[in-house]
C-alpha cells in the first residue's frame, strides 16, 4: 500500500511540475478510485440517466446513474443510486449507492457500458440503445431480456 501511495504521489507531482495536466487522486478504502484531471481546459463531463425498472417484489426499482467522462480520454467513473421502492413497506424505500469504473464494451454491432463497482460486486451491463437511452442487460454479450418488461433508463437533460 505504501509503495502504491508513493508511486501515485510521484505521478501527481510529476504532472504538476511539468506544467502538464494536473490531477486529483481520489482514494476510497486505501484503493485508487479515480485520477481526475484538474488542469484548466480539461473538464470532467457527466451524463445522468434515470428510470424505474420492474421489480419482482415491489412497485419498481429507481435507478440514477451518473457517468463521468473526462474530455481528454482519462478513465471514466460512475456513481449509481438504486432505490427499491416500498422495500420495507409502503412508502419505505431502501437505497444502495455504488461507485466504480466504467468501460465501453463492444459485441458484434452492439455498444454497451460495463460498470465495475469498487466494492467487489459483480459488474453490471447496459446496452446503448441510442444517445438518450440505456437498457440493462445480463452480461457482456449485451443480449436483451426477452419479455414485456422494459429495463430502460433515459438521459436527463441538464
Amino acid at each position: 500500500k505504501i509503495m502504491m501511495m508513493l508511486v501515485l504521489a510521484a505521478a501527481f507531482v510529476s504532472c504538476q511540475s511539468n506544467n502538464k495536466k494536473s490531477a486529483e487522486i481520489v482514494m476510497e478504502n486505501d484503493s485508487v478510485v479515480a485520477i481526475i484531471p484538474t488542469s484548466p481546459g480539461i473538464e470532467v463531463d457527466e451524463e445522468i440517466f434515470t428510470g424505474t425498472i420492474p421489480a419482482a417484489d415491489g412497485p419498481g426499482i429507481d435507478y440514477v446513474l451518473t457517468l463521468g467522462a473526462a474530455t481528454d480520454g482519462v478513465d471514466t467513473v460512475y456513481t449509481l443510486d438504486v432505490t427499491y421502492l416500498d422495500a420495507n413497506g409502503p412508502g419505505n424505500n431502501e437505497t444502495y449507492k455504488t461507485k466504480g469504473k466504467q468501460n465501453t464494451v463492444h459485441n458484434q454491432q452492439k455498444k454497451g457500458i460495463k460498470l465495475t463497482p469498487n466494492n467487489g460486486d459483480k459488474p453490471m451491463y447496459f446496452l446503448v440503445v441510442n444517445d438518450t437511452t440505456l437498457r440493462m442487460v445480463n452480461d457482456s454479450t449485451l443480449v436483451e431480456t426477452v419479455g414485456q418488461a422494459v429495463y430502460d433508463i433515459t438521459k436527463v437533460n441538464k
